[in-house]
């Protein structure tokens, strides 16, 4: 990287994003001794984090990321920083069939079964047709939790994801550390407004990022606010945290980020992923109703007072649903993610909400009417329709096994790309891992041009 004239450039870095990974690849970089500046399109911190407003549910509502996967070592390592305490999820997973609410006792066991089968297939193919390769000695219902599982955990469509990904990306009850749930207290909100204060007036909000002129050891990146005048900010290095989908987005669209020259193999390993859509809504009753005796007595069911997630062998149109245990709170929530998703893509929120009345109504066992009557308010975020997000959180597609090692090299030491679909394949879609890899692209950054 050359090193040009400090008075010549207005930072040692640029980074796109304020984000998980753009705050904690900036906080390292101020903490090694380097100016930053930090180009967020939105008028908040956080990204695909999204934390609402205190409400009377007693807990935070989380409309993005909200579970801390695994030990997770780069958010515990924060929190402990920032004294925000985390809660342990250890409570139990129900199972919904026509036969009604069951505790699933063999879930992980049975998604282990089939998981164990996927491995480095050569060509590469997709889960879908791994499935089908293996139908004679698997059977048909754990075919179908896996297809289940990979649509609502991994967002990704069974017919596009990578056989070799999702074997190099292992599953959480593989590990019993990394199959360990958690939550902050507070909220991710909290995590990253923490993460954010010290960097304090270098994050610039409201600066949508148009365009990253380059050249070996010094960049030009271009930025406007809405109904503003456009700036272009210098820097010997550029790390860019969008997400992937973003990344993809075409020429003129509304987010999108053009590079002059084109960075070509930033392009060509972000073409190897795609960005999995999800829906998810957190509905708000009158009071925690379900975690009455009467209640689980007439669902025939064991005491709710300890269920985490719920996910139902029915066709619905919200299949997985959670509380907030360990606490107490009149909040559930409901999750499509995977090509369900995609088909709800243009449905309003009204209508979702219905969906998601008329399928806890079904597991519940009660009428949407009933149920609707004790709904006081939902809360959505279009992650798909948003121009700054374009989907939930990415997957490798067939033949992109390597996604995560490719978007991670650095393009002519001078552009980084970080975030959580370029951390290694394991923490994909995760918190932890959109930390990692923006801790990562700085200590790169740092190294070279100390070097």
């Amino acid at each position: 990287m050359s090193k040009s004239p400090r008075t010549r450039l207005d930072a040692d870095v640029i980074v796109i994003g304020a984000g998980a990974a753009g705050l904690a690849a900036a906080n390292a970089l101020v903490e090694s001794g380097f100016d930053v500046v930090v180009l967020e399109a939105r008028e908040r911190v956080g990204g695909r984090i999204f934390t609402a407003a205190p409400s009377p549910a007693l807990v935070p509502i989380e409309l993005g990321a909200e579970f801390i996967h695994g030990s997770a070592e780069a958010i515990r390592v924060l929190a402990k920083q920032h004294g925000l305490p985390t809660l342990d999820v250890a409570g139990q997973r129900f199972e919904h069939s026509s036969r009604g609410l069951r505790v699933a006792r063999d879930y992980s066991a049975r998604l282990d079964r089939v998981m164990h089968r996927l491995g480095s297939h050569h060509p590469d193919r997709s889960l879908a047709e791994a499935l089908r390769a293996n139908r004679g000695s698997l059977r048909a219902a754990d075919r179908s939790l896996a297809t289940r599982f990979v649509e609502g955990y991994d967002a990704a469509d069974a017919t596009l994801v990578s056989e070799r990904w999702l074997a190099a990306v292992g599953q959480p009850g593989h590990d019993v550390h990394e199959s360990r749930i958690g939550r902050l207290a507070d909220g991710f909100g909290a995590l990253v407004h923490a993460m954010a204060r010290p960097l304090g007036k270098r994050v610039r909000l409201g600066h949508v990022v148009a365009g990253v002129r380059w050249r070996p050891g010094r960049v030009e990146v271009a930025a406007a606010r809405v109904g503003g005048r456009r700036r272009v900010w210098t820097a010997r290095a550029v790390v860019v945290t969008v997400p992937l989908g973003v990344l993809q987005a075409p020429a003129g669209a509304p987010g999108a980020i053009a590079f002059d020259p084109p960075a070509a193999p930033l392009a060509r390993a972000a073409a190897l992923g795609l960005m999995g859509p999800v829906h998810r809504l957190a509905l708000r009753f009158d009071e925690p109703f379900w975690l009455a005796p009467r209640f689980a007595q007439r669902l025939g069911a064991p005491a709710l007072d300890r269920m985490v997630f719920v996910q139902s062998r029915r066709p619905l149109a919200f299949r997985v649903w959670w509380t907030s245990y360990p606490v107490r709170s009149p909040v559930l929530v409901a999750w499509c993610g995977g090509p369900r998703a995609a088909a709800l893509a243009r449905d309003p929120l009204r209508a979702l909400e219905q969906h998601a009345v008329e399928s806890l109504a079904s597991i519940f066992r009660m009428t949407p009417a009933r149920l609707a009557m004790r709904l006081v308010q939902s809360y959505h975020h279009d992650w798909q329709r948003d121009p700054y997000a374009r989907g939930a959180y990415s997957f490798a597609r067939v033949g992109g096994a390597r996604m995560s090692e490719r978007l991670a090299r650095p393009v002519a030491n001078t552009i980084w790309y970080a975030g959580e679909s370029a951390d290694h394949p394991g923490s994909t879609g995760t918190v932890h891992g959109a930390i990692a890899s923006g801790q990562r692209a700085a200590r790169e950054i740092a190294e070279l041009i100390r070097a």
